[in-house]
Parts: structure tokens; sequence; C-alpha cells
């Protein structure tokens, strides 16, 4: 059996080495080298690595994002973001408000690859702008309120790769683990309240399709709920609207009764008030558990 794409990549970014995870304390303990987007700002890489290595960890990205990871000033920034379109390795497009988003072309995210030891298909960021932006924007609002100390953010494609790590240690195979295989949109490690896996709703999935996707983290996070000693199990769900937010309570309300799930913690906010539950800070706006 051949695992998805995204978990043969030959990466280097992970919470911990396979094998080698213990938890204490309310942390996640072991050999572990930081993912790279809240890190590439201070690494020993050029700037034009520095840029093309956090656009390609985020997807896409707004000019004041991109300031924000790297701290930079809007002219160094525009200087490079100029370079990497000189050198055909950049896309643009709008958001919904109208702000001009940076994103890798075929070059860029090659360039990328070679960077960080990645093997793979190349792909670019032409489809769910709208989604992807809505999940750094989770990542961002916390680094503006609270900074990056005790941070590691997961994309995608490496958290989709720790969650079949910790199906592994669980003792799942490469076939059981593709049978309810899901890819959580990001995870993040903050250093008071532990770990989360998130997911951005921006209304586009049918009752069906969130149903589904309930069902299979109750699956996913009861097989490693026991070996990770219950430090995983919370789901943080973010969306546009209250309505939105109500809608998806009620959805998770009917897996819940049905699943037996009450070891599985799905929080759910509005879009900007999840960043002070996972500072581990006072919160009564949370939807329900």
């Amino acid at each position: 059996m051949r695992r998805p794409s995204s978990l043969r990549h030959k990466k280097t970014m992970r919470i911990c080495t396979k094998w080698q995870l213990r938890f204490s304390n309310g942390r996640v303990d072991g050999e572990r080298v930081k993912t790279m987007i809240l890190n590439w700002a201070n690494g020993e890489f050029t700037d034009t690595e520095k840029v093309i290595g956090t656009l390609f960890d985020a997807g896409v990205l707004r000019r004041k994002d991109l300031m924000l990871l790297l701290g930079w000033r809007r002219s160094k920034t525009d200087s490079h973001l100029l370079k990497l379109r000189q050198k055909q390795m950049l896309l643009t497009s709008r958001d919904s408000h109208g702000q001009t988003v940076y994103m890798l072309d075929e070059n860029g995210v090659r360039a990328a690859h070679q960077l960080c030891n990645i093997e793979g298909k190349i792909v670019t960021m032409k489809a769910q702008i709208s989604h992807q932006l809505g999940v750094n924007d989770i990542l961002l609002r916390y680094v503006k309120a609270h900074g990056c100390e005790g941070v590691q953010w997961y994309s995608t494609r490496e958290s989709a790769d720790e969650l079949f790590s910790f199906r592994k240690i669980a003792g799942n195979t490469d076939a059981e683990i593709r049978k309810s295989y899901i890819r959580p949109d990001a995870l993040i490690q903050t250093a008071n309240r532990g770990i989360f896996w998130l997911e951005y709703d921006n209304a586009t999935e049918s009752s069906r399709q969130l149903r589904k996707k309930f069902a299979l983290y109750v699956q996913n996070l009861s097989i490693i709920d026991e070996k990770t000693k219950g430090q995983v199990r919370r789901v943080i769900w973010v969306a546009p609207t209250i309505e939105r937010v109500r809608w998806l309570v009620s959805r998770w309300q009917d897996v819940k009764e049905r699943r037996q799930a009450a070891n599985i913690a799905m929080l759910f906010y509005i879009a900007g008030q999840e960043t002070s539950y996972m500072a581990g800070e006072r919160d009564k706006r949370r939807q329900t558990e």
C-alpha cells in the first residue's frame, strides 16, 4: 500500500521522531525540530529563501502577513516579491476584500521542495485560496496577540503526517490508516494549552460532508487517545459567522450522540474568538464542546 502523496515527503520538520514520543506534564517531549513557518525569519537562509519557504508553508499570504511572519518592512518585502516575480516564481490573486495575495508558481514550489528536502508532485495554490487564507488567519491572529514564543504550527501537509505517525504509534497498519484517513487543516501547539487540531469552515461543506468529517475525527482521535494520554483529543472549529457556528454545533451533537464520543472535545468559535482560548486565557465565548 502506498501512503497518500503528502505522507511520502522526506520531511525534516516534525513534532517528534517516530517511535520516540512520550508525554509528560502536558507537553510533548522527545527529539523534535520545529516546523518552519515560524522559524524562517531567524534561520540561516538567504532573504529569498525566507520568502520562498514562508510562502510555501503558508500556501498563500497577503503582503502584511508576510511582513509579520518575517519581521520585515514593506520596502524590503516588496523588493523580494518583485525579485520572485521577475524569476517567474510568483503568482498573485485577490482575496474577498480585493487585497493582493501571493503564492508560489511552479518554479517557486520546485525551489521550495529543494530547500525543504521534499520529494513530491509540484502543486501550486490555485484553488481554495479563501479557505487557506482563513486557516492562516488563525495563526496570524495568535501571533499578533501573543507572539511566537512556545508556538509550533503545522500546515495541512505536516499535520496529516503527524496524525499518520500517531496512528502508527498506536499500532495501525498503513492499510488501516488509509480506510479512515483525514487531513486536518492545521495543528497548533501553544505554550499554555498544548495541542489542537484546527479546522476552518467557510460554509462550503454540506451536512453530510461535515458529519463524515466529525465521524472520522472521532475514529482517529479515539484510536490514538490512550497512547497520547488524552493530550491530542481537541479540535477547534472556526467559522466566519455565529449562524454557521450554531449550524456546526448542531451537526456535531448528532454525531456525538450516535458515536458516544464523550472523550473527544470539539470546540467551536467565530473567527477571532478562538485566540484567547488557545492562549490559555479565560474565555466564555466558546459555543460548546
